[in-house]
């Protein structure tokens, strides 16, 4: 008998644990549509001025410069997003400018063997984006 009571006590706590141990914010997450969130991962010029600092050991001049082209590129973003004026294929056109006019930016950055990684990493970046939308397709 005291087992069994040791055994409850113990899930409970157990419980109790696991569950104020769960993100809390569930409440706040977008609806989900077709499977999918209703709003996308976007980027944060931080995060990512970080990742490129890594990859390609970025002196501070250039991080701050790379760090002002990405929350540049952000808000030239968000303000698309907010334009309900456009046309899908006009948005997603004006978005591919954009994201080319900041690579291009930041290769101006750059040192040249800096300039070859970076290549390389948007050109892996650009074939896992090709990948997925083969997987999309083959999927409907």
């Amino acid at each position: 008998m005291k087992r069994q009571i040791l055994v409850v006590a113990l899930s409970t706590l157990f419980g109790v644990g696991a569950a104020m141990a769960a993100p809390q914010d569930q409440e706040q997450a977008p609806p989900a549509q077709n499977g999918q969130s209703a709003q996308r991962h976007r980027p944060d010029p931080q995060h990512q001025a970080q990742m490129l600092t890594k990859r390609l050991k970025l002196s501070s001049d250039q991080q701050n410069q790379v760090l002002a082209i990405l929350n540049d590129q952000q808000q030239q973003m968000q303000n698309l997003r907010a334009d309900n004026s456009l046309s899908r294929q006009d948005r997603f056109a004006k978005m591919r400018t954009i994201r080319e006019d900041s690579q291009n930016k930041i290769k101006a950055v750059l040192t040249d063997s800096q300039k070859q990684t970076y290549d390389q990493m948007l050109q892996k970046m650009q074939q896992r984006r090709e990948q997925r939308q083969q997987d999309r397709q083959g999927n409907q």
